[in-house]
């Protein structure tokens, strides 16, 4: 802003008058949108039997990559807390629900325990018809270790670190094993080290935020974020483009073709943003009113990006809290209280990927995570949304609805909704303090990029 009070941008243009209402279609939009995929194809004519019985896949990259980093932590415990491994491992058991994951699990118990029954006992639960040469070759590995070539052709299924746990000829220990371990040792301490830093950020981002809501309760401080109604239904007939596009074509890539998928994902992108143009809305206005300008300069966005990422870390630890209330009251009172499959998040599909994936996959990962999503998501759900919203209601309730939406949209299920919404919120409280998007996206592409700096390093 300049002394007058006006943006760097320039002074805006006179806000056409514009029906304050959205058009009707766009709430009902954005519920369909909201509606499991799976769930629709189910309502669909034939939908229900178009599924075959038996639809869990042999071997599942996320749940691998999920059980290769949990495999860790107990192989680094061996050195430190021995007598805690058989107990770690009844936790690693809960993980594995594939048969690839079955197979790989039974390859860490041989190598961690290699004189305990439980490898040979997790075997005979593998079913071999699923994937009969990977079974024939972990029960071997099991009873007499593997050669180069056997080896090799495990690797083939279930990836190059679990083959390679596998005992040698003549059940020897794997010649990979004191790297295995090393490296496991390694990255428990790096994380030890990073998760006590995220703390330490958790507990400095808390106090921000006390500091700043106590300086807008005293009257010291001023959020950015400005309000006017006279042309908001835009943003939400925006919102509900952006969404609507991406959940037809996907629907679209289902029952017809997979290349509607990457029509609907440009589109979703092209169709809002042009949107404007139709509605008679000036292009500077509405760049100005939904965050795409540079505030009070672009470095000094940055710099509170940086500074807002540890108060979404504070409260999005409210969120993670609930999570795991609602993963320990699931296992305490649900219908396995045995606890034979653990309630919890599902792993994202990106953990897959770069689980299995090249170099250039895992640099697209990257700049998925941390470019893409974060430019994009912040426009549409900060920008467009959370504009509307707040021409509506008060922050909270604002920020809530579009943090539920926010995570309900993500692909890691019930269990991660609360940690996922307490992080929209967080980047909510950014846009409302700044105003301009260029902070709740940095906030947002570090949190992104460190976590998939941290897969990319832990497999």
């Amino acid at each position: 802003m300049d002394a007058s009070g006006e943006p760097e941008d320039g002074p805006l243009a006179t806000p056409p008058k514009v029906p304050r209402k959205a058009a009707w279609w766009s709430w009902p939009l954005i519920l369909f949108s909201i509606v499991p995929l799976g769930l629709l194809l189910e309502k669909l004519p034939g939908g229900g039997d178009a599924a075959p019985a038996e639809t869990v896949v042999a071997v599942d990259p996320a749940e691998l990559a999920i059980l290769k980093m949990q495999a860790q932590v107990v192989i680094a415990s061996q050195k430190f807390e021995p007598g805690k491994i058989e107990p770690m491992l009844e936790d690693l058991s809960e993980l594995a629900e594939s048969p690839g994951a079955v197979a790989g699990l039974a390859l860490i118990e041989k190598f961690v325990l290699p004189d305990s029954d439980r490898a040979a006992e997790t075997v005979k639960t593998l079913p071999a018809e699923r994937m009969p040469i990977a079974a024939k070759l972990v029960e071997k590995a099991i009873e007499s270790g593997l050669n180069d070539g056997e080896r090799a052709q495990l690797e083939e299924v279930i990836g190059e670190w679990f083959a390679s746990l596998a005992p040698g000829e003549g059940g020897e220990e794997s010649p990979s094993a004191g790297s295995i371990r090393t490296r496991s040792i390694v990255i428990f301490m790096v994380g030890s080290v990073c998760f006590l830093c995220a703390l330490a950020g958790l507990l400095a981002g808390g106090v921000l935020v006390i500091i700043h809501a106590n300086r807008m309760n005293r009257g010291m401080s001023v959020n950015a974020l400005k309000i006017e109604r006279a042309q908001d239904g835009v943003y939400l007939e925006c919102f509900a483009l952006y969404l609507g596009v991406m959940s037809f074509g996907s629907l679209g890539a289902a029952l017809f073709h997979p290349a509607l998928a990457m029509v609907a994902f440009v589109g979703a992108v092209i169709v809002p943003l042009a949107w404007p143009i139709f509605r008679k809305i000036s292009w500077k206005v509405f760049r100005q009113n939904i965050g795409w300008h540079r505030g009070e300069g672009f470095l000094r966005e940055v710099g509170a990006g940086i500074v807002g990422y540890f108060g979404v870390l504070s409260i999005a630890s409210i969120g993670i809290t609930i999570t795991a209330v609602l993963m320990f009251l699931s296992k305490l009172y649900g219908d396995d209280p045995q606890g034979a499959v653990a309630p919890g998040p599902e792993p994202h599909p990106i953990v897959g990927w770069i689980f299995e994936g090249s170099i250039l996959v895992k640099l697209g990962c990257l700049f998925l995570a941390a470019v893409f999503a974060p430019f994009f998501e912040e426009t549409f759900f900060r920008g467009m949304f959370h504009r509307y919203l707040r021409g509506r209601f008060a922050f909270l309730l604002s920020a809530l609805i579009g943090g539920l939406i926010f995570a309900v949209l993500h692909p890691q299920g019930f269990y991660a909704v609360p940690a996922l919404a307490a992080m929209g919120v967080g980047f909510a409280l950014i846009r409302e303090w700044r105003d301009s998007l260029i902070a709740p996206m940095v906030a947002h592409a570090i949190n992104n990029g460190v976590l998939v700096f941290a897969l990319w390093a832990t497999l």
